[in-house]
């Protein structure tokens, strides 16, 4: 409950507009978390990436908050990730999610690239699409896939994310996880309330 792992800013055009980089880390230090990463929505071709990491590294200095600096991709119809290569690697934090709507069989298969591949950290507000189902079966392959990969997984608080029975088989499993606001606005940082059962869930004995 000290940490927020998946914060935007007003790098994007869908945030609020106050939602700076300095008025995140004000933010975070006024609520007591320890450790934040900020994640930008990113494409491959955004313009404006190395204009936020300089902002971030400017900041990083004058504050006691763990600041991990990084961004939100899309996972990919050939499960690649929508990311410039030059922020692959492990010096950024990097949130793989779906934002475009596939088929199972497109879902799945993206789905597991994203968690094999080594640049990938987290797999964010992760849930099937509304007409498909996964079966406990298939959710334990992934299971077994992200622990054997090192990837976590996001209790994602805007989305309410994942399903609960995602996360009784990936607990099962032996899934780490962490939490993410997903904030789009200032007040939105550290706010988990909205998941409180899902954190209840992962801390059940």
């Amino acid at each position: 409950m000290k940490e927020d792992l998946h914060i935007h800013c007003n790098y994007n055009d869908h945030s609020s507009i106050d939602l700076t980089i300095p008025n995140i880390i004000n933010k975070s230090e006024s609520i007591g978390l320890e450790r934040i990463a900020i994640t930008e929505h990113v494409r491959k071709n955004s313009e404006w990436t190395k204009k936020y990491i300089d902002e971030i590294d400017s900041y990083i200095p004058r504050t006691n908050v763990k600041i991990l600096k990084g961004f939100e991709a899309k996972i990919l119809v050939d499960g690649e990730i929508d990311c410039p290569n030059e922020y692959l690697n492990k010096d950024y934090f990097i949130i793989a999610s779906f934002h475009t709507r596939y088929n199972k069989e497109v879902w799945y298969e993206g789905l597991t690239k994203a968690i094999k591949n080594p640049n990938v950290d987290v797999i964010g507000h992760l849930a099937p699409e509304i007409d498909f189902k996964v079966n406990d079966r298939e959710i334990k392959n992934l299971g077994d896939l992200i622990v054997a990969n090192g990837k976590k997984i996001e209790i994602n608080s805007k989305y309410i994310r994942p399903p609960k029975e995602f996360l009784k088989i990936f607990k099962e499993c032996g899934v780490e996880f962490h939490l993410g606001s997903d904030a789009h606005a200032i007040n939105d940082i550290g706010n988990f309330n909205r998941i409180n059962d899902l954190i209840n869930l992962i801390e059940e004995k």
